[in-house]
């Protein structure tokens, strides 16, 4: 069954979230966490938006990072053994360190001590309890907890004041467990809300006239930079003063696209054909072949240089298609040459330009301003299998076509996951992402590295065409 897009380009089936920016000792480097890839996982981002590095690569989720004040160290929060317990790790993600076990509760919200030595957290023994408490450990794991807060009421948002004591909220639930909560109690919880001060080793507890400025803004260390996360028009990002440094609208693979770099590789694809009902084999077409180029050709600017081969070795088409300026993986070039015909296209800034050349008919010149982006499905796909979304999702992106339309038109294309499979190179294993485009073509992308492995699409009446890299074994038609 086909999938027709009828939604906007930008309307994406997985939200992409950002969250908990925090500022490197230096001020040059942001800490965050985000759904980028799939699951929470933390990253670290230059101020400027380039250098997006991925820490936390397990599936599990990882969240609310903090940088230690010698900028060494990074705790934080991870699912990955079944509930929320608290991790340290390097500024690079290596030597990653279970501070805390839990078998039903969850611990978060930790933040290093001004001097590097302790580490205050909240949280609870058991989900359903209503009451978090605070926590401090030593920022090296040994030594047991000290439990700074009234078990009694809960205790919220622990922060550390530039003395070194720590500042929260004291709640007082009526109830221990949350299905015990009526609204009225949660109100009346909240109107008698305290703010506590303690000091690490337990002493000096008590209620301070002033509470902490609540603010979502984190400032950097000099003063001069604001970072945080928002929601615009339905968009999570993460912004430094007004300036959006990742995410934003198109956040998802194509915004993912935009914030990482292309795999350089050389392939050759080997075109087969294979009848489109009954479970025909898939066979060597009349020799044919594609060598693929994926190149860096200049900062933050990738090309795709595709060239078409007949049986004996002549060149007989090309085709190009490079990011813009900036990364963005829109098409700004792309010609295709062939003995029976040809086109290209500029998209440029403002414009659009193309010039198509059809067998046996007239040339047609075609001009217009640029309306919105327009991508190439082979980075898309890339993308799309590097942020390992789950099988059912739709993407939708702004595409092109150069034959059967108004080139510089852009039109709604999408794809499909269909499943995950595995394909072999010799004794390789490849594990591939099946893509299904709007039109029923299909893209097999290796999840790895994003690189095409195998594509099919109509050939004609009642065949498929397919091109799949040299090497790899034909799978069997579904």
């Amino acid at each position: 069954m086909l999938f027709v897009a009828q939604e906007s380009p930008q309307q994406l089936t997985r939200q992409i979230e950002f969250y908990n920016p925090d500022w490197s000792r230096d001020g040059r480097t942001l800490l965050f966490e985000s759904t980028l890839d799939g699951k929470f996982a933390i990253y670290t981002i230059n101020a400027d938006g380039t250098g997006l590095r991925r820490l936390t690569v397990d599936t599990a989720n990882s969240e609310q990072p903090r940088w230690s004040p010698d900028g060494r160290r990074i705790v934080f929060s991870s699912d990955r053994a079944g509930h929320l317990d608290l991790y340290t790790m390097n500024a690079d993600g290596s030597g990653q360190t279970r501070l805390t076990t839990t078998s039903g509760g969850g611990y978060y919200q930790s933040s290093f001590s001004p001097d590097g030595n302790w580490i205050v957290f909240q949280g609870r023994p058991d989900n359903r309890e209503t009451r978090d408490r605070v926590y401090v450990i030593r920022s090296d794991g040994s030594g047991s907890w000290r439990r700074l807060s009234d078990s009694t009421s809960g205790a919220e948002g622990p922060r550390w004041t530039r003395d070194g004591s720590i500042t929260f909220k004291q709640v007082p639930y009526a109830k221990r467990f949350w299905n015990e909560m009526t609204l009225p109690d949660m109100n009346d919880a909240k109107q008698h809300t305290r703010v506590m001060t303690v000091r690490p080793d337990g002493s000096g507890l008590r209620a301070i006239d002033q509470p902490p400025a609540d603010d979502d803004k984190v400032r950097s260390p000099d003063g001069r930079h604001v970072a945080y996360t928002k929601s615009l028009d339905g968009s999570s990002g993460l912004y430094v003063d007004e300036r959006l440094l990742i995410g934003g609208p198109g956040a998802g693979p194509l915004g993912y696209v935009r914030n990482t770099t292309l795999t350089p590789v050389r392939d050759t694809l080997d075109t087969y054909d294979s009848p489109r009902e009954g479970g025909g084999q898939i066979v060597r077409g009349a020799g044919h072949y594609v060598v693929r180029v994926i190149r860096q050709v200049g900062a933050r600017r990738w090309e795709m240089a595709d060239t078409w081969y007949d049986s004996t070795g002549q060149e007989t088409a090309r085709q190009f298609a490079r990011t813009a300026a900036g990364g963005t993986p829109t098409i700004e070039l792309e010609t295709v040459r062939a003995p029976t015909d040809s086109a290209s296209m500029l998209v440029g800034r403002d414009r659009v330009t193309a010039w198509v050349v059809p067998a046996g008919a007239t040339p047609r010149l075609y001009d217009s301003a640029a309306i919105g982006e327009r991508y190439n499905t082979v980075i898309v796909a890339s993308a799309i299998a590097k942020t390992h979304p789950a099988v059912g999702s739709v993407f939708l992106y702004p595409a092109y076509t150069l034959y059967g339309g108004s080139p510089v038109q852009t039109r709604v294309d999408s794809m499909r996951v269909v499943r995950r499979d595995t394909l072999h190179s010799g004794q390789v294993v490849l594990p591939v992402l099946v893509l299904e485009r709007g039109g029923g073509g299909q893209i097999w992308v290796d999840e790895t590295t994003g690189g095409e492995v195998l594509s099919r699409g109509n050939a004609g009446p009642g065949r498929w065409w397919w091109h799949i890299r040299r090497g790899v074994t034909p799978p069997q038609i579904k």
